[in-house]
């Protein structure tokens, strides 16, 4: 009996040491609407690190409600903490409007970013 014990004891510290910790979690929504504030529908919107080889690479479009989405999901998760810079446009090459912006994710808590798409003038794009 007295052998079971400090057995026992081994394998609930074993069992809770190999536990892993719940990964955090980075979640943001953007929003994309004009000057007057009406949210534009299918922008293509590109949300990214501004540096080489950045692994978040969120692309896609938003809906009737102008709220970008991937999967039918408004509230995107990253699993790191980040600084992401957001483009919008709508039209081809080049855009009739463009936006642009950034967004600094924050642990446990829902970042938001309302981009406003004006008119494109070449030479004035940039974030």
């Amino acid at each position: 009996m007295k052998r079971l014990i400090p057995l026992f004891t081994l394998v609930a510290i074993v069992a809770f040491a190999c536990t892993k910790p719940e990964p955090e979690s980075f979640q943001f929504r953007i929003t994309v609407v004009n000057e007057e504030g009406i949210p534009i529908q299918n922008a293509s919107v590109h949300a990214t690190a501004p540096v080489i080889n950045a692994l978040p690479d969120f692309k896609g479009f938003t809906g009737v409600d102008g709220v970008f989405r991937i999967d039918n999901e408004d509230v995107l998760n990253y699993g790191l903490p980040a600084v992401l810079q957001v483009t919008a446009e709508k039209g081809s090459n080049p855009p009739v409007v463009f936006g642009c912006g950034y967004l600094k994710l924050v642990r446990d808590s829902v970042a938001e970013l309302t981009v406003v798409l004006l008119p494109y003038t070449p030479g004035g794009a940039g974030c």
